[in-house]
């Protein structure tokens, strides 16, 4: 048997060694963040995957008009060339439900999985895709149990850990990471953006947003990921004193 989807007995499918190879030359860490990228790269290469088939239908209409043209714009890397020709032919769909939340941020962000359950790779212990961010979307304050980095591929975003953070403005070729439960928003300006993601860790399937609330509380709601990945809004609670420590926002 030959081709990427071939396992020897003990090994690695080659497309997961390719993005663990990849990752590693690519993604260049600070000192404060060298611990944490050193988690992601271990968990990249060692996690359990097995190849799988998925029917992929017509991709959505805002991939199809934006993801040509970022591809094309994508500056060389090992990471981006291995991902590149992946792109096109991914699962690609809408992660969040329009009727909970602003329609252009449903609409506008759109999800790809290379590992993951609707990835080339299925695992459920790791999740590697892309994310592409229309123009003007902003992805409000939340928080997850995974670790997670994002490797902006082609155009610019800016994220903010906390709510009385700076965004920072990272550019194609740069990074971000976002340990476990820290709170975070990402916003993309006049152009779209093709982002690389990694989850691992706690992968407990919530995600909860920070929503300020009239009278100057704060609320958290639930999103819960669903079998076909994307996410449901399923419970809401006042955010706690000991929660905003947890999230890095005293």
């Amino acid at each position: 048997m030959t081709g990427e989807s071939t396992i020897a007995k003990g090994r690695k499918p080659l497309l997961q060694n390719r993005l663990a190879d990849a990752f590693d030359v690519t993604v260049r860490p600070t000192t404060d963040e060298a611990p944490l990228i050193a988690t992601l790269a271990s968990d990249l290469r060692s996690v359990i995957t097995t190849p799988q088939e998925l029917a992929v239908e017509d991709q959505p209409p805002m991939v199809s008009a934006r993801l040509p043209a970022l591809l094309d714009a994508m500056p060389a890397s090992p990471f981006a060339e291995v991902l590149r020709p992946l792109a096109r032919d991914l699962d690609w769909y809408q992660i969040f439900d329009a009727s909970h939340t602003d329609p252009a941020l449903a609409g506008g962000l759109m999800a790809g999985q290379v590992i993951g359950g609707r990835g080339k790779l299925h695992s459920q212990d790791l999740y590697l895709g892309l994310f592409l961010l229309a123009p003007h979307v902003t992805y409000p304050l939340h928080q997850h149990a995974a670790l997670e980095i994002y490797h902006v591929l082609s155009g610019e975003i800016y994220i903010r850990h906390g709510r009385e953070k700076l965004s920072k403005h990272i550019r194609a070729g740069d990074h971000s990471v976002t340990p476990p439960h820290q709170v975070h928003e990402l916003r993309t300006g006049t152009e779209a953006c093709l982002i690389a993601y990694v989850w691992t860790g706690d992968l407990v399937g919530e995600n909860w947003w920070w929503e300020p609330q009239e009278d100057g509380s704060w609320d958290r709601v639930c999103w819960q990921r669903q079998p076909d990945s994307s996410w449901k809004v399923v419970r809401r609670e006042p955010l706690s004193e000991a929660e905003v420590l947890r999230a890095g926002d005293a």
